[in-house]
Order: structure tokens, then C-alpha cells, then sequence
């Protein structure tokens, strides 16, 4: 249908089932999209695309109906829905009314704008998600970041090694060579920085209520065995179905993170096994393990010798907890080890003040998780206090 410029091929050539793609403006995804659609329509299998609302509908109504003019066999103006002379046939729905394709079956969608979208985790979950069942149809969700928002936890899942299924992109548009750079440096000349990262280098921008910053800058590859006989410290945040067990491992002559382990749906014996595996095999000084609905893990681990102390997460030590991090990180006195799921979750971490109490709560946007994060926090508080300053039990 066109020639890709070397960014879409690279994203062709990598594609999983669930696509994620966050791209500057004029980056060209709706060319993408009508490519990546256009299989299905050859072969006669039917195909969804929908859009945060009716205007930007039509224009990618308008964009399909030039691209595949030579191969409609019907059209249907008011309905939006193109049938092809192989039998394949693309709906277009807007997401003003999420539940408006519910029932339908397709072999793939393409999602344009998602980031816009208001309902896309309920679109996704409840409407898009289940038309693809019956073909084991995959889909493609396009959009200029917005936030982070639902958009952003399924561009962090293409991230995730833990999610084979899905695969995710960020591209500026300067990687479009058919746009003009004097153009982008214009953009970039007048608009405010945070609006111009956002829209035209693809950036996920932290939110007003973001705890922490200078991430980036603390990030390192790091080389365990250059902390060799050093004061070793862990910290453990538990999960085992729907949550993840996180689990950090500081080193306090460094402070510097040398390891960290990410699982879920494991089972607790399991988990015991590898936090004491991992704590021997780097003599841990001290493991800060979170308590909450997990004390017999922590007496397990404890009637094993382990140097086991108990954090009880409350709205009252919680707070300090993560203050005592973002503190660090704001000071340049923590380097973190860079891995994409756990800086995301450092980036999207939030904090809220409830209007009629004032007090703040801290804790991850909704769909999203916060493990790791307060696994680095509990680490970063044994490694820097010895589990002194905590709420210990």
C-alpha cells in the first residue's frame, strides 16, 4: 500500500499480537494503520477501527476510502462500514459510545488516538478485547501520548517481558523523513517544552501529582560484582495472583541498586525459596520485607535465620517511606538500575490530597501497579537506615 520510512518498518518487523505505538504528530500512524489492516481485508476477514470521537473518525473514514478505492465492492456513508471485493469489511465505531460494536467479531482493530480515548480500558476490556476471540485477532492502538493514562499502562505492557503478547514502540516525529525539520525546530522554538515533548517527541509526561523526579538521571547498568563484601540490603513488597513480588537489592556503601526479581502468580513456597536464594547469594545485611497479608512468609523467613524485619505499610509510614526515596532521587544520591517496567512505575507513581482532610495518599495511577516501587523504597530505607528510623515490627 506504501513505502514505509525505516521507523514503521521497524515496527512491522516486530510486531506481536497487541501493538502499542506512542509517535509524535505526522509521525504517519494512520498510513500504518490502513497497511497493517489491509491483510485482513485481502483475505476477506473483517477488521474494526475506532477512534476517541466522530471528527477524528471521518478523517481516517476519508484517509480508507482513498487507500482502498480501487477495491470497494459497497460503502456505506452513514454506517461507516466498507466492504471489499475479497469479502473483507472494516466498521468504524467511535469510542463516545464504547459498548456501540459490542457483540461484533473481527480479526483485528486499530485503535486511532488512543491515548485520547476516555473509555478505552472499559472499550478494551469489556468491547475490543472480546471481538477478537473468535478469529484470535490482535490490535493496534495508535495515539500521541495524553498523560499517563490507560493508554500508558498497555504501552508499559509491550515493555514488560512478562506480557510475550504485546510489543511497544515511542518514536518522534523527526523519525518521519518525509517531514520537514525546520518545521519540528519551529514547533520546538514555540511551544512550552512539556507541551512540545508530549506532542512531537512522543514522551509520556509526568502528571502534576508525580513523586518522583530526576528518574533518568539516577539510572545506571549496574556490575554486582564490583560491590564485593559490601553492606548488602533488600527490600520485599509481596504479591501472588493479580499484584507482583518485588524484590530490590541495595547496596549501602554504593547506594546504588545492584539486582532486583519481578513474578507473580507464583506460589508463596516459591517465592520464600528465591528471596532466600537471593539474599545468600549476596550475604544480605538486612531484608526490609512488607508485612501486610503476608506475616507468615516473614516468620517463615525468619525461623530460617534470615535477617528478617517486618514493615507495616500504614497511611502513616508509608508516606515517609516514599518521601525518603524521592528525597534521593531529587538529590542525585541513589543510582536505580535501568529497566523500562520499573522506572515506569517510578514515573506514574502519584501522590493525591483528599480535598476534605488534606492528608495525602501515595500510591499508583488506577489499572497500575506499584510494587517494585515500594520494594526500591523499602531497600533504600534498610540500606541508608538499617531498619532503624522504620515502623518495624
Amino acid at each position: 500500500m506504501f513505502p514505509p520510512h525505516p521507523a514503521q518498518r521497524e515496527v512491522i518487523s516486530q510486531a506481536a499480537l497487541y501493538n502499542v505505538l506512542s509517535n509524535g504528530r505526522r509521525w504517519g500512524k494512520t498510513v500504518l494503520g490502513i497497511d497493517r489492516a489491509t491483510p485482513f481485508l485481502v483475505e476477506g476477514y473483517p477488521v474494526a477501527w475506532y477512534a476517541p470521537t466522530y471528527k477524528i473518525l471521518n478523517d481516517a473514514w476519508r484517509d480508507v476510502k482513498v487507500a482502498w478505492q480501487p477495491v470497494i465492492a459497497r460503502k456505506n456513508e452513514q454506517e461507516k462500514r466498507i466492504e471489499t471485493i475479497s469479502g473483507g469489511s472494516i466498521d468504524f465505531w467511535s469510542l463516545e459510545d464504547p459498548d456501540a460494536s459490542r457483540g461484533r467479531k473481527y480479526a483485528q482493530a486499530i485503535v486511532d488516538e488512543a491515548a485520547h480515548a476516555r473509555h478505552l480500558e472499559y472499550a478494551w476490556e469489556n468491547v475490543i478485547g472480546p471481538a477478537l476471540l473468535d478469529y484470535g485477532g490482535g490490535a493496534w492502538f495508535f495515539s500521541t501520548p495524553d498523560g499517563k493514562n490507560y493508554f500508558y499502562k498497555l504501552y508499559q505492557r509491550g515493555q514488560d517481558p512478562l506480557y510475550p503478547d504485546w510489543a511497544s514502540w515511542s518514536f518522534p516525529t523527526s523519525s518521519n523523513p518525509y517531514i520537514n525539520p525546520e518545521f519540528i525546530e519551529q514547533m520546538r522554538r514555540e511551544l512550552p517544552e512539556r507541551v512540545f515533548r508530549q506532542e512531537y517527541l512522543g514522551e509520556f509526561i509526568e502528571g502534576a501529582g508525580a513523586v518522583f523526579r530526576k528518574i533518568r538521571e539516577a539510572l545506571y547498568d549496574p556490575d554486582p560484582r564490583a560491590h564485593k563484601n559490601h553492606n548488602i540490603y533488600i527490600g520485599v513488597d509481596w504479591g501472588k495472583h493479580q499484584d507482583f513480588t518485588a524484590i530490590s537489592v541495595f547496596c549501602g556503601n554504593c547506594n546504588a541498586e545492584i539486582a532486583h526479581d519481578r513474578f507473580n502468580q507464583i506460589d508463596y513456597i516459591i517465592q520464600r525459596d528465591r528471596l532466600r536464594a537471593i539474599a545468600q547469594h549476596y550475604g544480605a545485611q538486612l531484608l526490609l520485607v512488607e508485612r501486610n497479608a503476608a506475616e507468615a512468609n516473614v516468620e517463615m523467613l525468619q525461623a530460617d535465620g534470615l535477617p528478617v524485619q517486618a514493615f507495616d505499610t500504614t497511611a502513616t509510614s508509608k508516606p515517609l517511606l516514599v518521601r525518603n526515596l524521592a528525597t534521593a532521587l531529587e538529590k542525585g544520591e541513589v543510582r536505580l538500575i535501568d529497566a523500562p517496567v520499573w522506572t515506569a512505575e517510578l514515573e506514574a507513581f502519584e501522590q493525591k490530597v483528599n480535598p476534605n482532610t488534606g492528608r495525602s495518599t501515595y500510591a499508583a495511577p488506577e489499572g497500575m501497579h506499584d510494587d517494585t516501587v515500594i520494594a526500591r523504597c523499602l531497600a533504600w530505607e534498610a540500606a541508608t537506615s538499617g531498619g532503624v528510623t522504620v515502623e518495624l515490627i
